[in-house]
């Protein structure tokens, strides 16, 4: 049996549209204000783009997701 957590991060491109980023094995605890500082440095660094190839403009949510994953048998 294997858990797997990650966190989306969801933003606002300059076109409209919603892209996100996946964070794979973040550590325990975040909090959605660390999501706010790592979406904050994502934005003023604008490496990233949004699939309809325009900027990230703002931070939209974040969530964390876990997937179960169990072998039948």
């Amino acid at each position: 049996m294997a858990d797997k957590r990650v966190v989306h991060l969801k933003f606002t491109t300059a076109g409209g549209k919603t892209a996100s980023v996946t964070i794979n094995e973040p550590r325990e605890g975040i909090t959605l204000n660390d999501a706010k500082t790592v979406a904050q440095a994502i934005l003023v660094n604008p490496v990233l783009e949004g699939s309809d190839n325009t900027s990230l403009q703002s931070f939209k949510s974040a969530c964390e997701v876990t997937t179960k994953t169990v072998e039948l048998v």
